[in-house]
């Protein structure tokens, strides 16, 4: 680690979520960090540490072997409209800068890096003050993806107004300030550029796979033609889910999903009346939130994975699916064509009819299925946390 950098790195970590946190709230963002963090985290090298409104992710931190200094930032004020959660975000913001004295950033021995893995507003304003206010201090911002027209995302109009507009607040103080932005993905990196983002500064770094922990997970006895891992909202794909299992269980009446993801209460209670409505109850499991090992137990034993997301960085939910050996069919999302080429079946988006024919192709032709999962699983190895870990130190140090 030390070949990288003579000085012991520390970095500022800022994980200021304004809802209530806890491991339901994992994102692909916060997989990626922590699966880093636990390949830097060298005392000799690195330290790290986090600045956040919630303990659980603290101890999501240290679950994952990563030693941190853990600097909380109490909230206590509870809101549910989205004024209340933009507020209680500023109001913790602001007590942040309070609770991190800059003073002790000071050192000689060391380069310091605030390390903001995430471009929501709430973890981006720390770093642009880190920044301000010590110009020795070095801001690397990672980017997963832009967020699509507000006006023609699915989903509620208020909250992807504010979505598509505080992130377009944070890419402001990212251009201004920012040392370095690492994109996940060519094709993030191009609609970057497209936005504004000075090329020079720009750095892919993509997301990765542990491989020999996918290895150890057993198979279990439970095993389910159809399986979706993902939060639970409408972005995800989750009600274009219900219609195309609907239309394999019209061929096949006995066929079971499984349904794994948290999400907010009110989508919950929407798939649930739509998965009655379509008469599905036997052969939809709602299984909420999972920890990794139980959900990845559940994935490696079922038969094929559907992920009919409509927009994503990378796409982790697919690639741990293909090293459990499911064969993946999802909407052609541009970006897949980058990281999975021909390895997954990737439909004309909105088509659920071609989405569920080719769903039922695979659970017909078991010959098929095991060979085009066979396949995945090899061709995910090239995705490695240890090379993606190496490469996200040099671009952090250099």
């Amino acid at each position: 680690m030390n070949a990288f950098s003579k000085k012991k790195i520390r970095l500022i970590i800022t994980v200021l979520t304004p809802a209530p946190a806890s491991h339901n709230g994992k994102t692909g963002g916060l997989v990626r960090l922590v699966e880093i963090l636990k390949r830097l985290n060298d005392p000799s090298g690195t330290e790290t540490i986090l600045v956040s409104s919630d303990e659980n992710y603290a101890d999501y931190f240290r679950e994952n072997g990563i030693a941190i200094e853990f600097k909380p930032v109490k909230s206590n004020l509870k809101f549910k409209s989205l004024f209340g959660l933009c507020l209680k975000s500023l109001l913790i913001i602001a007590k942040s800068f309070f609770v991190l004295k800059l003073d002790f950033l000071e050192s000689k021995d060391e380069k310091v890096i605030a390390y903001s893995s995430s471009d929501l507003f709430w973890e981006v304003i720390p770093a642009f003050y880190f920044k301000i206010r010590k110009k020795n201090i070095k801001w690397v911002q990672a980017i997963h993806h832009i967020y699509p027209d507000w006006k023609t995302r699915p989903g509620n109009k208020a909250t992807n107004f504010f979505g598509y507009y505080s992130q377009r607040f944070s890419f402001w103080l990212i251009k201004k300030k920012a040392d370095k932005i690492i994109s996940v993905s060519d094709f993030s990196k191009n609609q970057l550029v497209k936005a504004g983002f000075p090329e020079s500064k720009i750095n892919v770094s993509s997301n990765g796979i542990d491989i020999e922990y996918f290895e150890s997970i057993k198979k279990i006895e439970t095993a389910y033609d159809g399986v979706f891992l993902g939060r639970l909202n409408r972005s995800k794909g989750i009600f274009d889910l219900i219609r195309i299992w609907k239309k394999v269980c019209d061929e096949l009446p006995q066929a079971r999903l499984a349904i794994i993801g948290g999400g907010r209460e009110e989508t919950k209670k929407i798939l649930l009346k739509k998965i009655r409505n379509y008469n599905l109850e036997k052969n939809i499991d709602l299984l909420g939130f999972l920890e990794d090992k139980k959900a990845h137990q559940i994935l490696k034993s079922g038969k094929v994975f559907l992920f009919p997301s409509h927009e994503e960085g990378w796409g982790i939910a697919i690639a741990e699916a293909m090293a459990c050996g499911l064969p993946v069919v999802s909407w052609n999302l541009p970006v897949y064509k980058e990281i999975f080429g021909i390895r997954t079946m990737q439909i004309e988006e909105k088509n659920t009819n071609l989405f569920s024919s080719k769903v039922l192709e695979l659970l017909k032709n078991d010959t098929m299925r095991k060979k085009i999962g066979e396949d995945g699983k090899e061709f995910i190895k090239k995705y490695s946390w240890d090379s993606v870990a190496k490469k996200e130190l040099e671009i952090i140090s250099s």
